[in-house]
């Protein structure tokens, strides 16, 4: 190996290596505050057609929302005291206790956020008001309060002149590294879907032991009656026959029936992740945002006896799926300019700004 390779090669071990540490000690993180407003437009005739998306699960490290809205307070149950078994017998009993499992260091997880937050009908706050935090001890990215915020005239112009509907305003620091370091932000509001939607966008399936109707009132139609349903379409040039892809979801799978004690998977209508790095000195934002809409679909169907099944049972065939919309945008920003993402379903306004702690060091 020749001289100039050698001392090539250590020098880039060396930059690669400085970087790693340099990503690794929170000494030397760069610091940034983001304010975020997301907003859905106002209803109208849709124009332009998109893909039958069904929504994805978010799974990233850094979720301050849902620990904002469902806090932990599992190192309060060290504080207080044991409860007692049923068999002893005390005078007082005392009004807060902790139960033997929820002490037991290897019993199922006592802090479930998405289980708390499967109760919520709707995102409990559309303005954030953070906790905040110190940029010299956190660990990863903190809530500001809504005195931080600077968008509030534009978020009340949006409700004001029934442009576009808030569905989370938020403002947050964030230590930012390269690309690679893949930290993301999810980000979350509006409706809980979760009560009538799957995550996979169908409808929620029926509970157990419900009693069931009993309708003998009418009966089902017999061959002739069914022909007579199918000619009459065909004349009315409302039924088509093909092999074709209609570009619609496929039919719901078959569910067994849910237990009333379950609880659902929170589906919201705002889910995705805003991921802002660096690239050598710029700032970037990858935008991977989805808004979940119901909407009445016919399932796509290939095989021909499930399309005349289909053409005989339109009230049953013809259901609900939760739409999906993705706003999926990268672009490279300068920090304190405001930058708008455009989408015909949603909005997306995202500002960065400079902090103590934003220098290269």
């Amino acid at each position: 190996m020749t001289a100039w390779l050698r001392t090539s090669l250590i020098a880039f071990g060396l930059a690669i290596s400085t970087a790693g540490f340099a990503q690794e000690n929170p000494e030397d993180w760069r610091w940034f505050e983001v304010e975020v407003l997301v907003f859905k437009h106002t209803e109208t005739a849709d124009i332009e057609e998109f893909p039958w998306h069904p929504p994805r699960q978010v799974e990233v490290a850094n979720d301050p929302l849902s620990e904002f809205y469902a806090p932990n307070f599992y190192g309060l149950l060290h504080d207080i005291p044991k409860c007692p078994d049923s068999e002893q017998r005390l005078q007082v009993r005392p009004v807060f206790c902790a139960q033997a499992n929820e002490l037991d260091p290897f019993a199922e997880p006592w802090y479930q956020p998405e289980r708390i937050l499967s109760g919520f009908k709707h995102a409990p706050a559309t303005v954030i008001n953070g906790f905040g935090g110190d940029m010299t001890q956190s660990t990863g990215p903190y809530l500001l309060a809504e005195t931080a915020h600077t968008f509030n005239d534009f978020r009340e112009q949006l409700e004001r002149r029934n442009v576009g509907t808030p569905l989370l305003h938020v403002t947050y620091r964030i230590p930012v590294f390269n690309r690679s370091a893949n930290n993301k932000v999810r980000l979350f509001g509006g409706r809980n879907f979760g009560q009538s939607f799957l995550p996979s966008g169908y409808e929620q399936p029926p509970f157990a032991h419900l009693d069931a109707i009993d309708d003998t009132s009418d009966s089902e139609p017999q061959l002739f009656e069914e022909l007579e349903i199918l000619l009459d379409q065909v004349n009315q040039n409302a039924l088509n026959l093909s092999y074709r892809d209609h570009r619609t979801p496929n039919p719901p799978p078959l569910l067994p029936e849910r237990e009333h004690s379950e609880r659902p998977t929170p589906v919201w209508e705002l889910d995705g992740t805003l991921h802002i790095y660096l690239v050598g000195n710029y700032l970037h934002i990858d935008s991977d945002l989805e808004l979940r809409s119901p909407q009445k679909v016919r399932f796509n169907q290939r095989e021909l006896p499930a399309q005349l099944e289909q053409a005989l049972q339109v009230e049953r065939i013809t259901s609900q799926f939760l739409r999906s919309y993705r706003l999926n945008q990268l672009r490279r920003v300068i920090s304190h300019e405001t930058h708008y993402f455009d989408h015909p379903q949603l909005g997306l306004v995202v500002q960065i700004r400079r902090t103590d702690l934003s220098a290269r060091r």
